[in-house]
């Protein structure tokens, strides 16, 4: 269980560092004047942790998934005993701290 959820968070931090990288901007372009136009470019440091910060976002994606899949494929070979598991509150949890401390820093 605990390789296939860390599968599927590496899978789902790759994927979204691949789409974070084609779709976050790495210049602001202003039209100052007629025709005019003005291109600032962001710091580099900046433009990393904006790409770092939407393939976190998909990491815990991956990792819910990959955790619902397992919990359906555990749920429909064991009928029998159901436990309660705590992971998708500590997910929310992780996932609100985590998006809480990105907006502020």
């Amino acid at each position: 269980m605990e390789s296939r959820l860390r599968k599927s968070s590496i899978y789902g931090l790759l994927f979204g560092l691949a789409i974070s990288i084609l779709f976050v901007n790495y210049k602001d372009v202003t039209q100052i004047g007629d025709g005019v136009y003005q291109t600032t470019y962001k710091p580099v440091i900046e433009y990393i942790v904006s790409i770092l910060r939407f393939g976190i976002i998909g990491m815990f994606l991956g990792l819910f998934i990959g955790w619902k899949s397992l919990k359906g494929q555990q749920n429909s070979q064991q009928k029998t005993k159901q436990e309660k598991t705590y992971y998708l509150l500590f997910f929310l949890i992780v996932f609100l701290v985590s998006s809480i401390l990105m907006l502020v820093y």
